[in-house]
């Protein structure tokens, strides 16, 4: 019976999914190099740097098709529509929106454009308000039992309050508050949005005041809230840590500051780290990150520096350089690991506390 309700799902999805030439073409489709960074579920997914239809053919590109009233029906990450395995959407490379009444029910696809689950979430079940803005998510499973997402997450809950920040509270499967995950012990979030949609500060509440957080993870002050501040396209120029006194702080990654420097086309080119005390990270840290990318857009090398911009391995896992291979579809066929020396390195990455958006 389950097998059964498993397939009527996933049929049932696929045809909820128009396709832009279905309706009399009322449907819009739009293309875009990129996603909006994201803090929080409760955004819904936006594209930055625009593409034509044309040149999406030739380009890596996010996908939105939306209906006669505007309305998400989905994205996609594709090439000349064929859908890719490495999108900036988690383990999807396509997700869908069914609407009803005021739910909008999120489904996730792989690059064979079957129904998967993504970080234990087959279904996010999310509650709209009469203007379309969402007030909460709930976590399904294939069969449509309940379930937390694996950050033991059953269900967001928002509210827009009165200054215009997003109040943003959790709740396991036994309703009980739970944090964001286990590295960021947070309850209640309050998230800043400027004029343009993008966020630009992301606080830890208690009671309405400012929470410093002292756990283990959160440095030596204590961590209180996070600072972007984006370009006029979107793109996070910089992302700073602070306790509730303003003062620098290091998340549990080991840095303070991040400043990434963007190409044109808003592709990620270099992300520079630094710690509490305005130098760059050391210890088990890698100070600098380089990006490259092919015609397509594709990220074809990572490179891990020093502070002195020379190659250096990741004392983690001894990785200084990683490149991808690509068929001539776009589709990534390879990813190989190597040493400053040029030695591969063969490492397995843990995936397990991922976040479910």
């Amino acid at each position: 019976m389950r097998s059964h309700l498993y397939v009527l799902l996933a049929i049932v999805m696929i045809s909820c999914t128009s396709h832009p030439t279905d309706n009399g073409n009322r449907n819009d489709v739009k293309f875009y190099r990129n996603l909006l960074t994201s803090q929080t579920p409760f955004d819904m997914e936006k594209g930055i740097h625009p593409l034509s239809a044309r040149k999406a053919k030739t380009i890596n590109s996010y996908k939105f098709t939306y209906d006669d009233k505007g309305r998400i029906l989905s994205v996609e990450y594709v090439r000349n529509n064929l859908l890719l395995s490495y999108s900036s959407m988690g383990f999807a490379a396509k997700i869908t929106y069914v609407y009803s009444d005021n739910k909008q029910n999120k489904y996730y696809f792989n690059y064979k454009n079957e129904p998967i689950e993504v970080a234990g979430v087959f279904r996010a079940e999310y509650s709209l308000d009469p203007n379309g803005t969402r007030t909460g998510v709930t976590f399904f499973g294939k069969y449509g039992e309940p379930v937390e997402n694996r950050n033991r997450i059953h269900s967001f809950r928002w509210e827009v309050l009165p200054d215009g920040m997003v109040r943003e509270l959790r709740y396991d499967l036994t309703g009980k508050e739970t944090i964001l995950n286990p590295f960021c012990p947070f309850y209640e979030l309050r998230f800043t949005y400027n004029e343009k949609g993008y966020v630009t500060r992301m606080a830890n509440y208690k009671a309405d005041t400012l929470y410093n957080c002292t756990a283990e993870n959160c440095g030596e002050v204590g961590v209180s809230y996070f600072l972007f501040e984006p370009d006029d396209q979107g793109d996070v120029l910089r992302f700073s840590v602070f306790n509730a006194s303003g003062l620098t702080s290091n998340v549990y990654w080991g840095w303070s500051k991040r400043i990434n420097k963007f190409d044109r086309n808003g592709y990620l080119l270099e992300s520079v780290f630094y710690d509490q005390d305005g130098e760059y990270i050391g210890g088990k840290r890698v100070p600098i990150i380089r990006h490259a990318y092919d015609e397509h857009g594709a990220e074809t090398e990572t490179w891990n520096l020093d502070k002195d911009r020379k190659p250096f391995n990741n004392p983690e896992n001894r990785v200084c350089r990683t490149v991808y291979k690509y068929d001539q579809f776009g589709t990534r066929t390879e990813t190989l690991r190597f040493d400053k020396d040029g030695a591969p390195v063969n490492i397995r990455y843990d995936l397990t506390n991922c976040c479910c958006f």
